[in-house]
């Protein structure tokens, strides 16, 4: 689904006008990713939690060449699907 798509579905069912929707959405998405930055974590009751996690870096071996290199550490997102999300996807499918 496309963010267009999200903003037709939101604007339909609340009755509200599409750019009322794309404020609201770009609001969120600026303290979504302000609180994920600052807090490194950041939970959605009924969707889910989202986690800030580090990845240290490690050695690793081209298969190829046999060449030792390393692999940088990096810190990513993780996404936890909540109880009442995964019971409802395994009612829909």
């Amino acid at each position: 689904m496309s963010q267009e798509e999200l903003i037709n579905m939101i604007s339909e069912r609340a009755g509200i006008s599409k750019q009322t929707v794309r404020e609201i959405l770009n609001a969120f998405a600026e303290v979504w990713t302000e609180e994920i930055l600052l807090q490194g974590e950041l939970t959605l009751d009924n969707i889910g939690d989202f986690l800030i996690e580090h990845r240290p870096g490690r050695k690793a071996l081209n298969s190829e060449t046999r060449e030792l290199f390393t692999i940088p550490p990096k810190d990513y997102l993780s996404f936890t699907a909540s109880q009442d999300l995964i019971n409802w996807s395994n009612k829909t499918t």
